[in-house]
């Protein structure tokens, strides 16, 4: 069939017009509407779960699923991190081999800073490593909690303390999730570093309070704050004692925290990721060759974590309630996933080590789709408080930090293979 010259000429004039069409009104997404809460300048303050770490590592393809991060992004404000080139800095733990499941690790170092001459301070304050009391003193590494931490110096620049520049930067709204190290270093060394004391002249109540006390005294009054989670609910304290019990050993021999070497029953006692190289060197199966102390967390410590844990909780919902902040409730969210899975989209996340898609490698991080289903919890309390409706962050969209294309195999033990000293350079 022909087609007449003129009518291609007159079709391709309607073409250009209506490509040249102003149709942003049409395609221009709207902005979310965050009833009374004002994002202009948002701020994060916490530790390594708001810094966006995972799998044993701070790197930027993981930290722009900070919860913080992507809380930004659906309100769309600004939001400045302390980015670091991949592989990042911390050590972080790849995939090796499936059949066995074999992981490598990268140098502590292995990545730079790439906006560290950023003008003002980030609006994401995390830092790995760090506990209530480095939130209110500490400028430079070393830190009260882990000795020297390059992290500290990557995000605070010399520039004065984490809550210095937060305040510096006169938020209209901040988070912070703050108090997980301050009991978690005694946990993930099976009780061999301390916990921050809950009394005497400088316990947590007093550091805690006079953390929010200083942003409430600054005037911002748009403040959400989360909770400490139970360490039994992580994979870091559940894998190796899960994994054992379904190859049919319901005890090792551990020693315990007064020193004595004793059979452990797998039910009441954890033990940590650690552990597993220790398994692998033929400890734990008899008194001359137990696991160590530093890889057990066993019933007495474990009723100590829970304790302080608790009243650690107790002291931030009384304080924030105090200042009218408003809770964001991670304790009670970690509890029913563990206890009870979470689907979202079709998709069951489970605190399951590697194949529940919530924690990354190290066992203590969440995924990247793990920080989108945290980010979603702060909205929740958002659109809940200040009459907002902010769109939920859409989990499936973003991608899984641990691809599987195949069944997993773990050792004879039924265990993951970590290299040694995989975890001797984590912050938590």
């Amino acid at each position: 069939m022909r087609i007449h010259k003129y009518f291609l000429l007159s079709l391709a004039i309607i073409l250009i017009s209506i490509s040249c069409e102003d149709r942003s009104d049409l395609t221009q997404p709207s902005a979310a509407n965050t009833g009374s809460a004002d994002f202009s300048k948002f701020v994060s303050i916490g530790n390594s779960l708001t810094a966006g770490y995972q799998s044993g590592a701070l790197f930027e393809s993981g930290q722009k699923y900070s919860y913080g991060k992507l809380i930004a992004d659906q309100v769309g404000t600004n939001y400045a991190q302390p980015t670091i080139d991949d592989p990042g800095i911390g050590g972080r733990i790849e995939v090796k081999t499936l059949e066995p499941f074999t992981t490598s690790t990268q140098p502590a170092a292995g990545g730079l800073p790439n906006n560290s001459t950023y003008e003002n301070s980030y609006n994401n304050l995390g830092i790995p490593g760090i506990v209530v009391a480095d939130v209110l003193t500490t400028t430079a590494s070393p830190s009260n909690y882990v000795g020297n931490n390059l992290l500290i110096d990557v995000v605070l620049r010399g520039q004065g303390t984490v809550i210095s520049q937060a305040l510096a930067l006169q938020p209209t709204f901040m988070t912070v999730w703050i108090g997980n190290n301050d009991i978690l270093g005694y946990a993930t060394s099976g009780g061999t570093l301390p916990y921050t004391p809950i009394d005497g002249d400088i316990n947590f109540g007093v550091l805690y309070s006079q953390l929010l006390g200083a942003i409430a005294q600054a005037g911002v009054q748009n403040v959400l704050v989360a909770n400490i989670p139970d360490v039994s609910s992580i994979p870091f304290f559940t894998t190796v004692g899960g994994q054992l019990r379904l190859q049919g050993i319901t005890q090792i021999v551990g020693t315990k925290s007064d020193g004595t070497i004793a059979p452990l029953d797998l039910t009441k006692n954890l033990l940590t990721l650690r552990a597993s190289e220790e398994l692998a060197q033929g400890k734990g199966m008899t008194a001359d060759n137990p696991l160590s102390n530093s890889v057990i967390l066993d019933e007495g410590e474990i009723a100590i974590a829970k304790s302080i844990i608790s009243s650690f909780n107790s002291t931030i919902l009384t304080v924030s309630s105090q200042f009218g902040f408003h809770l964001v409730d991670m304790h009670s969210f970690f509890n029913s996933v563990a206890q009870n899975g979470l689907t979202v989209d079709g998709v069951t996340y489970t605190t399951q080590f590697l194949t529940g898609g919530l924690f990354s490698l190290d066992g203590v991080h969440p995924t990247s789709q793990g920080y989108a289903i945290i980010a979603n919890e702060f909205i929740k309390v958002v659109n809940s408080k200040y009459n907002a409706d902010i769109p939920l962050v859409n989990v499936s969209s973003i991608p899984g930090s641990i691809e599987l294309a195949k069944k997993v195999n773990f050792n004879k033990l039924g265990l993951p293979i970590f290299d040694e000293g995989t975890f001797d350079s984590i912050f938590y």
